[in-house]
């Protein structure tokens, strides 16, 4: 890791991390803060579940809406997009009978929550060297007179694409839209959620923005709102949206309380200036894998997300999700964590670029494929 900041992260210095999209990393100084809150907490925790709390998480609510851009009233607080799905789900009241849209590069937890729901799954079709029209046609011509939703990743997970939200929910009226923004918050600049035309747009703070994990965001058009609900009854229980959400029992609150301090930490390791720096240092990173590789770069007119990237694998390597996961495991045996990725019938390295991360990492990584790959 780059050494100036190395001791800022808890991450194994045996390992060259090139991950960070999928589980972040969270700083100490936030891991320190989140012991804090759990042992206010235990100091005293008759006073904090009924008189400290609230304001805490009122108060984390409202950082988290200023840093995606939106009301404070207009967001609620949830532990990952998964259970914002989950939300929307029942809110809407989806069930048997009722279609849902999602894309073949969507993150596979919501499709799967639909059809816990009895919900029927229409997928849009795309690869990942298709331009934004080909996008917004494969969505459009998914939705069936039965579709209650469309859920698109602002950010796809697998293929690391940003995809045109906007064009596609304008495609898709009067069908409401749900943005599945995992990546987004922290890593894209420019965000205008109420821009989107969107009825839903849920991010995870845990990734990009240095919170600690089970800390995410839930934005609602107001012609929703009243309809939304935790998916837990528990204290917060009539309560107008978002602070509905707030209190959920017994469970750790920690996390949310400590979200300011990982948006500080954020803001502490450069901000905006040191998301540029990420993806000038992701561009210089892939090209060095690509060459040690041999292969050609597997974009299309969709632009990639700032701070991840695909890189092709060579021909027959990794092309299903057995074979990735194999290659996964010899390369995290040889030092590397970083995640091969099986998608219509290719292999692809997905590469992150983070703060701690330089140009070294990425030299290595290319100097080990060979070898690896030959294994």
């Amino acid at each position: 890791m780059r050494r100036d900041i190395a001791e800022l992260f808890e991450l194994d210095p045996a390992l060259t991390h090139l991950n960070h999209g999928a589980f972040g990393a969270v700083p100490r100084s936030v891991r320190e803060a989140q012991d804090r809150a759990r042992a206010s907490v235990e100091g005293a925790p008759m006073r904090a579940f009924r008189d400290e709390l609230p304001s805490a998480l009122a108060a984390a609510r409202e950082s988290a809406a200023a840093f995606v851009g939106v009301p404070a009233a207009s967001t609620a607080l949830v532990r990952n997009v998964t259970e914002a799905v989950g939300v929307v789900l029942q809110g809407l009241g989806i069930g048997p009978g009722d279609d849902v849209v999602v894309s073949n590069h969507g993150y596979l937890t919501a499709g799967w929550s639909v059809e816990a729901r009895g919900g029927t799954l229409r997928t849009a079709t795309f690869g990942v060297d298709s331009g934004p029209r080909d996008v917004v046609t494969a969505f459009a011509s998914a939705v069936t007179p039965r579709t209650r939703l469309v859920v698109i990743d602002q950010i796809t997970s697998p293929t690391a694409l940003v995809l045109p939200v906007d064009e596609v929910a304008a495609a898709v009226a009067p069908v409401p839209v749900l943005v599945d923004a995992a990546h987004v918050p922290g890593a894209l600049p420019g965000l205008d959620v109420e821009a989107l035309g969107v009825a839903f747009w849920s991010g995870n703070l845990h990734k990009w923005a240095y919170t600690p994990r089970a800390a995410a965001t839930l934005w609602v058009a107001p012609e929703h709102r009243e309809a939304m609900r935790p998916l837990v009854t528990s204290w917060s229980h009539g309560l107008p949206f978002p602070e509905r959400f707030d209190l959920q029992g017994t469970v750790d609150h920690s996390s949310w309380v400590a979200v300011p301090d990982g948006l500080a930490a954020w803001a502490g390791l450069g901000g905006w200036p040191q998301v540029h720096r990420n993806a000038d240092l992701l561009l210089r990173g892939a090209e060095l894998v690509r060459e040690a590789l041999r292969t050609d770069s597997p974009l299309g007119g969709i632009p990639s997300a700032p701070c991840l990237r695909l890189v092709a694998l060579p021909e027959g390597v990794a092309t299903t999700t057995e074979d990735a996961e194999a290659l996964w495991q010899r390369l995290h045996t040889a030092g590397f964590v970083v995640p091969p990725v099986a998608f219509d019938g290719r292999g692809y390295l997905r590469l992150a670029a983070a703060p701690y991360n330089d140009e070294s990492d990425y030299a290595r990584l290319a100097a080990a494929l060979p070898g690896v790959l030959a294994a």
